[in-house]
């Protein structure tokens, strides 16, 4: 549990995912402004988002 809780604070503290989280909330936005999307897409894309700074983390 322990270990679980250490990876987690350090995703949430990592520099590059809170940079990657920043810019997609961005986009986000200024999509919903001139194209309206589907929450569904949205959850998907930052689903996406997390798995992608998983990885990155564990490889590097």
């Amino acid at each position: 549990m322990n270990r679980v809780i250490k990876g987690l604070r350090a995703y949430l503290t990592d520099w590059k995912n809170l940079l990657t989280h920043s810019i997609v909330g961005v986009v986000i936005l200024l999509i919903a402004l001139f194209a309206p999307v589907s929450p569904y897409i949205r959850i998907a894309f930052v689903g996406v988002v997390v798995a992608f700074n998983v990885i990155r983390m564990r490889y590097t």
